[in-house]
């Protein structure tokens, strides 16, 4: 175990061999303890969709097979995932295109193990309730997010 001033030296450590301030040092350096969950997070999120539903999907095969469209009636196919929630870094969003028209569907999925984020309870507000906030890993795209950027407070 680290103590907090060792911490700090490690911080200041990245600080000056990088010329980061002290938030965006530290901050780097949680998301490089956190880095393996941030590449399996990515690799789950980006991917291309298959150009035909002969192969299997390549988003893992976690997908389910695309339903008939009720206007045109061709199939649905996934073609993209994001995170699909603003506190479950479990839950991820799966979106399905038709190969016929411009109809799509959404359906959220969970994927336990493959968390697109970090979830923690905070204290905000006047009566300081502690709520649950996310943080989402770097290179993940949530849409309901905003990523963090260098003014924000770091722990100390």
């Amino acid at each position: 175990m680290t103590t907090n001033r060792g911490r700090k030296d490690v911080i200041r450590d990245r600080m000056a061999a990088t010329g980061e301030s002290y938030n965006v040092a530290a901050r780097n350096l949680k998301a490089m303890k956190d880095m393996g969950a941030t590449r399996e997070a990515v690799l789950t999120q980006r991917w291309r969709p298959a150009d035909t539903l002969d192969v299997p999907c390549p988003c893992g095969g976690t997908c389910e097979p695309g339903e008939r469209c009720e206007r045109c009636h061709a199939l649905h196919r996934h073609v993209a995932r994001y995170p699909g929630s603003v506190t479950d870094v479990e839950t991820w969003a799966d979106r399905y295109d038709c190969m016929g028209c411009a109809s799509s569907y959404i359906l959220t999925v969970a994927l336990p193990g493959r968390p697109w984020g970090v979830a923690g309870t905070v204290v905000r507000g006047g009566s300081a309730e502690p709520v649950v906030q996310a943080r989402v890993f770097p290179g993940v795209a949530h849409p309901l997010l905003r990523p963090e950027s260098a003014g924000d407070e770091a722990e100390d």
